[in-house]
C-alpha cells in the first residue's frame, strides 16, 4: 500500500504539460516535479544507506551495481552538457531529473536487499496505483460536470485525466496489465482475491483504448506478448484476457457509437447523460467479468485439466494467436492496393514528415499517419549540427527552431533515441545503450527466461520477476515512440521494477536478509562509509535540484512586485532568482526591466547584452534584447540602439524563422524607427 500510495500521489500530483514545458515542469500542482525529484533522490539515498547498515547477509549484485553506476554516468554527462548547451537552464532541469531517476533506481536495488521477500508487494503496489489512476480517468467521463469540467483541454474526447496527457494515461493502463495477468493467473493466493484481476483488467483495457494512444496499444501488446512468451501460465493468462476482454469490447463498442463521448468539441451538458450511461455499463462489465472469472475459477478447481488436455488447449491457443497476423496479411493482400501497396502506403504514412495527421477521435487507432516523423526529422537535423555531444540536454525545443517548417511547436522529439541523439549526441546514446545492455544481462541472469525446465522455473518469485520484466519492456517500447519518460508517475513504475529485477540476482539463490544491526557499522568501515556517502550524495543532489524551484519562486515574487509598482522589492527578488539559477533567461529579463523602471537604463541594457553573450544560440535572448531596445526606454539609450535592435531582430529571425510573432515584431520595429 505504501508503494501504491507513493506512485498514485506522483501521478495525481504532477500534471504533464507538453505544450509549454515538455516535461521540464517545476509546478504548479499538488506536487511539483521538483518535490517528486527531491523525494526520489533523498529516498534513494536513505534506502542505500539502510541497506549498507542493516543487511545481515550482504550479497553484492555486481550487475545491479554496474547498471546503477552506468545510469549515474549518464546523469553526470547530462549535467556536464550545461557547459555547451544551447539552453543551459533546461539542461540543469534534465540533469536533476536524470539524477533523481538514477537515485530511484539505486533505491530499488537497495530495497531488494532490505525486503527481498516482498516482491509481491511491488507488483500489487503497481497494480493498485495504475488501477486508481485508470478508474479515476474513467469516472471523469462518467461524471464530467464534477471531474472533467475544469480540464484545460476537455474539448477532446480522448481520456486524459489525471495526467492531462492522453498518451500517459494509455501507458499507465498498459503498465498495469502484466501485474493484472500475474494476479489472475498465479497458482498461489486466495482464489477470490485472484478473481478480482478480471474486472481490474476490464477497466485497464477500456482505459487503454479510450486514450486513443496507438503507442500505448503497441506497448501493451508487446508487454502481453513478453508475459505470455516467458511466464509459464499461458492458458490461465489467456483465459483472463478473454474473460476481461469480452465485456471491455462491449463497453467500447457502445462508447465509440456515442457522439457525445467519442467526438471532440462536445458541450459539457451534452456529455452528462451519456456519461451516466457509460457508468452503468462499466459497472455491469466489471460485475460480469468478476462473475465469469469466479465461475471459471471454481470450474478449474473442481475439474482440473489433465496434462494432455492442457497441451491440446495450448496448441489451439497458439494456433489462434498465429492466425491473427496471418489474417492481417490476408486482409492486406485482398485490399485495393494489394499487400505490397498497403505496406508501402503504411510506411509512407509513418515516415513522411509532412504527411496527413490523424484526428483526436477513435479513427486515429487505425491510422498510420502521425507527427512523429516530423519531430524525428528535426531531431536528426539537430544531431547533425553536433553529432558527438548534441545540443545539450533539454535543448531540443531551442535547437530545432532553426529547422521547423511550420509553426507547430516541437517541444520533444517523441522518442528516446531521437531525443538523446539531438540532446546528447553519440556519447549520450552510447551511455544509454550501456545502461540497457547491463540491465538486460542482469535481467536474464535473475529470471533465466529460457530455463523453463530448470529447477524453480515455475516458482512464484521467478514468475513475479518475469512480470516485472514485462512492465519494463512495456515502458521502454512506449518511450521509443513518445516522451513519456518525462512523466514521473510512469517512469517511477518502470524504475522500481527494473531496479528490483537486477537487484535480486538469480531467483534460485537465497534472498538477502536484513535486520537492525547498528553494531555492523562499527565492525565494517566499508558499510559505514557507504551509508555516509549515500546520504551525503543525496543531500548534495537534493540541494542542486532545489535551486531552480527557489529561483522560480523568487522570479514570480519579483513579477508580482513589479506589477504592483514595488521596484526595489522586484529588483531584490529578481537578483535572488538570478543568483539561484543564473542560467535562466526569464529572471534576467525581468531584472533588466526593473532596472529600467528605476531609471538605470544602461545597466538594464548591459544585463540583456550579457544574456545574449551567455546564450547566443537561443532566440529568446535576442528577442528579449530586441523588445527592450524598441520599448519606451529607447530614447534614453542613445542613437546606437536602432543598430543593436536591428541586429537582435535579424538573429532572432535566423534562429527561429517560424516564430508567429515575427511580423508583429517587424512592424513594431519599423514604427519605432519612424
Amino acid at each position: 500500500m505504501a508503494i501504491a500510495a507513493a506512485v498514485a500521489a506522483i501521478c495525481f500530483g504532477v500534471q504533464a504539460n507538453p505544450v509549454s514545458t515538455g516535461g521540464s515542469y517545476l509546478g504548479p500542482g499538488l506536487l511539483s516535479t521538483t518535490v517528486v525529484e527531491l523525494a526520489l533522490t533523498l529516498g534513494g539515498g536513505i534506502l542505500v544507506a539502510l541497506a549498507a547498515a542493516l543487511q545481515q547477509r550482504p550479497r553484492i549484485q555486481v550487475l545491479g551495481i554496474a547498471t546503477a553506476l552506468a545510469l549515474f554516468a549518464l546523469a553526470a554527462f547530462t549535467a556536464m552538457s550545461v557547459s555547451w548547451s544551447l539552453a543551459p537552464s533546461n539542461s540543469w532541469l534534465e540533469a536533476n531529473r536524470t539524477l533523481s531517476y538514477a537515485a530511484a533506481f539505486a533505491g530499488a536495488i537497495a530495497l531488494v536487499q532490505l525486503t527481498a521477500a516482498r516482491w509481491r508487494s511491488v507488483l500489487a503496489g503497481v497494480l493498485v496505483a495504475t488501477l486508481t489512476c485508470c478508474f479515476y480517468g474513467l469516472i471523469s467521463k462518467v461524471f464530467p460536470a464534477s471531474l472533467d469540467a475544469v480540464s484545460p483541454a476537455n474539448e477532446f474526447a480522448r481520456l486524459q485525466i489525471p495526467f492531462y496527457y492522453w498518451n500517459a494515461v494509455g501507458l499507465t493502463a498498459a503498465l498495469g496489465i502484466p501485474p493484472c495477468l500475474w494476479l489472475g493467473a498465479r497458482r498461489e493466493g486466495h482464489g477470490v482475491l485472484n478473481t478480482l484481476a478480471a474486472p481490474a483488467l476490464t477497466a485497464l483495457l477500456i482505459t487503454l483504448v479510450l486514450a486513443y494512444s496507438r503507442g500505448a496499444v503497441l506497448a501493451a501488446v508487446i508487454g502481453i506478448a513478453v508475459f505470455l512468451a516467458f511466464v509459464p501460465l499461458r492458458l490461465r493468462s489467456l483465459a483472463q484476457l478473454v474473460v476481461a476482454g469480452i465485456p471491455a469490447a462491449v463497453v467500447l463498442a457502445w462508447t465509440l457509437r456515442q457522439p457525445a463521448l467519442a467526438d471532440d468539441h462536445v458541450a459539457l451538458a451534452a456529455r452528462i447523460g451519456p456519461g451516466h450511461g457509460l457508468g452503468l455499463l462499466l459497472l455491469a462489465a466489471v460485475v460480469v467479468s468478476f462473475l465469469a472469472a469466479l465461475g471459471l475459477r471454481f470450474a478449474s478447481d473442481r475439474n482440473p485439466l489433465s496434462p494432455s488436455r492442457r497441451r491440446v488447449l495450448g496448441v489451439l491457443a497458439a494456433v489462434v494467436v498465429a492466425l491473427v497476423p496471418i489474417g492481417g496479411i490476408a486482409a492486406l493482400a485482398h485490399s485495393s492496393r494489394g499487400f505490397s501497396g498497403e505496406v508501402s502506403h503504411l510506411w509512407t504514412e509513418l515516415t513522411v514528415p509532412n504527411g496527413s495527421q490523424p484526428g483526436n477521435n477513435a479513427s486515429r487507432l487505425t491510422s498510420g499517419g502521425s507527427q512523429q516523423a516530423l519531430y524525428w526529422s528535426y531531431a536528426i537535423k539537430v544531431f547533425n549540427t553536433e553529432p558527438t555531444v548534441g545540443a545539450g540536454a533539454g535543448a531540443f525545443p531551442v535547437a530545432d527552431q532553426r529547422f521547423m517548417t511550420s509553426q507547430a511547436l516541437a517541444v520533444n522529439a517523441h522518442g528516446y533515441v531521437f531525443q538523446t541523439l539531438a540532446d546528447l549526441g553519440i556519447v549520450g546514446l552510447a551511455l544509454s545503450l550501456l545502461v540497457a545492455a547491463l540491465w538486460c544481462v542482469g535481467a536474464f541472469r535473475a529470471t533465466g527466461p529460457f530455463r523453463r525446465r530448470a529447477p524453480g522455473a515455475t516458482s512464484p518469485e521467478r514468475i513475479g520477476l518475469l512480470t516485472m520484466v514485462a512492465v519494463v519492456v512495456t515502458f521502454v517500447v512506449h518511450s521509443a515512440v513518445d516522451w513519456t519518460w518525462f512523466v514521473p508517475g510512469d517512469a517511477v513504475i518502470a524504475l522500481l521494477c527494473a531496479g528490483w529485477v537486477v537487484g535480486r540476482g538469480r531467483h534460485d539463490l537465497p534472498a538477502p536478509r536484513a535486520r537492525l544491526s547498528l553494531s555492523r557499522l562499527g565492525r565494517s568501515p566499508l558499510a559505514a562509509a557507504t551509508a555516509a556517502l549515500a546520504i551525503a550524495v543525496a543531500l548534495i543532489l537534493a540541494w542542486s535540484t532545489w535551486q531552480p524551484l527557489r529561483s522560480e519562486q523568487a522570479y514570480n515574487a519579483g513579477l508580482d512586485a513589479l506589477g504592483n509598482g514595488q521596484i526595489s522589492l522586484a529588483i531584490k527578488d529578481e537578483k535572488a532568482a538570478v543568483a539561484r539559477d543564473s542560467l535562466d533567461l526569464s529572471p534576467q529579463t525581468t531584472l533588466a526591466y526593473a532596472y529600467a523602471q528605476n531609471g538605470d537604463y544602461n545597466r538594464a541594457q548591459r544585463l540583456l547584452e550579457q544574456s545574449v553573450a551567455q546564450q547566443p544560440s537561443n532566440s529568446a535572448s535576442w528577442l528579449g534584447l530586441f523588445q527592450y531596445d524598441i520599448s519606451s526606454y529607447a530614447p534614453y539609450l542613445g542613437p546606437s540602439v536602432s543598430i543593436i535592435a536591428e541586429h537582435a531582430l535579424a538573429e532572432e529571425r535566423y534562429l527561429n524563422p517560424q516564430d508567429p510573432g515575427q511580423k508583429g515584431l517587424l512592424r513594431l520595429y519599423l514604427a519605432t524607427l519612424k
